[in-house]
């Protein structure tokens, strides 16, 4: 009895030794499966000898940065790639995508660079020079109190809708405005961008013929200052300016040195409620040259005019280098006031952005208005777009930049024999521990790697 029940304990012993050790196994098994190991066997059965594996791993911020090689000798894609926690929670990566949206936006003549291990898209050079919407005086720009000749009454107010330039001309020619602070832009350092909206409104105008009534709105540029612009020669302007017999407003590129020299883009006749408005697009790329694209009463679809302009002036203008910016209401009116209305101004440094920083196959995407205006895919290290037709269709700035890490098309990484491919993955929602990265191609091939996330 006493041996029967002997038996019976080292029986239960055994089926207790037994259990532990399926138990083991079996966790082992699960461990290796998780790893990658059991995974990576089956999927080469039957299958060509390519190879990936990840030769390094790093963390910092919120990517996760794998280097890969293809070991094999055909090329490889690999798209998926999986966190698994100790406790044997799987969490599917995304690749990392690197963007910008800065609150002054994005212009042209900016160069952007995308650091290497955060995906931070950083402004290597400043292409914006100014812009203004005149809601607000800028006074660590714009001097509203220097230019001042002639009146007998003025006044300049600044509201949602733009700035506002009023006059009252004491007798002939009266000017008020805006000068810059500073010389902002040199034409020696080219290319320069300038855009601005400017208005002959008819307030006080009788019948509301502000197209035959006799002031201008204006933009001048010049190396000197001058309470009248007029006489801060050289310079070059853009003008709404008024003309006699027959009485219209003419929208021009005028330049002044020793005789003045135009070009008129466009002719308002005198008529009851006219508001000529005009914006002027001006590109200054070339020495002694400048592009205009011209708009008639609104920014919207293609120019009106369009084309290139020189002068004797111009050249003058050119060699100055330094340049101030003026702003103003010529008026000759003297019996109640007259008001011009610039609704913006724009000066940046070209029509080209650049993205440097990348790697071959990365996609570049320009965004504006929630919408993919231009896309390029890196060869190299930086990509370059040039931005006129944007910014002749659609104005500046751009809102965006997106950078996606991954080749687009396929939706993956694809990796030569014998290369080694820099993965960026997101891991913004992954929680801090210690996990195993697990790799998959699109031909099977697994490749782990264990890595540490902390924040």
């Amino acid at each position: 009895m006493a041996c029967l029940t002997m038996r019976k304990a080292v029986s239960s012993i055994t089926a207790i030794v037994l259990l532990i050790i399926a138990t083991v196994a079996i966790a082992s098994l699960l461990y290796i499966w998780s790893s990658g190991y059991l995974s990576t066997q089956t999927s080469q059965i039957g299958k060509p000898p390519t190879t990936i594996v990840i030769d390094e791993g790093n963390v910092a911020g919120s990517t996760l940065t794998l280097y890969i090689r293809n070991m094999g000798s055909t090329s490889v894609t690999v798209k998926d790639f999986y966190l698994i926690s100790t406790s044997g929670k799987v969490i599917k990566l995304e690749p990392a995508i690197a963007s910008i949206k800065p609150s002054e936006g994005i212009w042209g003549g900016d160069v952007w660079v995308v650091k290497p291990n955060t995906l931070e898209l950083v402004r290597a050079v400043k292409g914006l020079i100014v812009s203004d919407k005149f809601t607000d005086p800028n006074p660590a720009v714009w001097d509203d109190a220097y230019v001042d000749y002639n009146n007998a009454w003025s006044h300049i107010y600044y509201d949602p809708d733009g700035l506002k330039l009023l006059s009252i001309s004491d007798d002939d020619w009266a000017v008020r405005g805006l000068i810059t602070m500073s010389q902002i832009i040199n034409l020696q350092n080219l290319p320069v961008v300038i855009e601005v909206d400017l208005q002959k409104t008819n307030y006080n105008v009788p019948y509301g013929d502000a197209a035959g009534s006799p002031f201008a709105a204006c933009l001048y540029l010049s190396p000197n200052k001058n309470p009248n612009p007029y006489y801060a020669t050289p310079w070059f302007a853009a003008k709404l300016y008024p003309r006699a017999y027959p009485s219209r407003t003419e929208a021009q590129l005028v330049t002044r040195s020793a005789r003045v020299e135009l070009k008129t883009l466009y002719t308002w006749y005198s008529a009851p409620n006219t508001q000529p408005r005009g914006i002027f697009l001006l590109i200054f790329n070339e020495t002694n040259k400048v592009y205009y694209y011209f708009w008639r009463d609104s920014r919207t679809g293609k120019p009106y005019a369009s084309g290139s302009w020189a002068s004797t002036g111009l050249s003058q203008v050119f060699s100055s280098g330094q340049l101030y910016v003026y702003l103003t209401i010529d008026n000759t009116v003297t019996e109640s006031s007259r008001k011009v209305h610039v609704r913006y101004i724009q000066v940046y440094r070209g029509t080209e952005l650049t993205v440097k920083g990348l790697q071959p196959g990365w996609v570049v995407q320009l965004i504006k208005d929630s919408e993919v205006v231009a896309e390029k895919v890196a060869t190299g290290n930086s990509v370059t777009f040039d931005l006129l037709d944007i910014i002749i269709d659609k104005g500046m700035p751009i809102d965006a930049i997106k950078v996606i890490t991954y080749e687009k098309e396929g939706g993956g990484w694809t990796i030569e024999p014998g290369e080694v491919k820099a993965v960026k993955l997101d891991i913004s929602n992954v929680p801090p521990g210690l996990y195993t990265v697990k790799a998959v191609a699109e031909d099977g091939s697994i490749a782990v790697y264990h890595v540490k996330i902390k924040w």
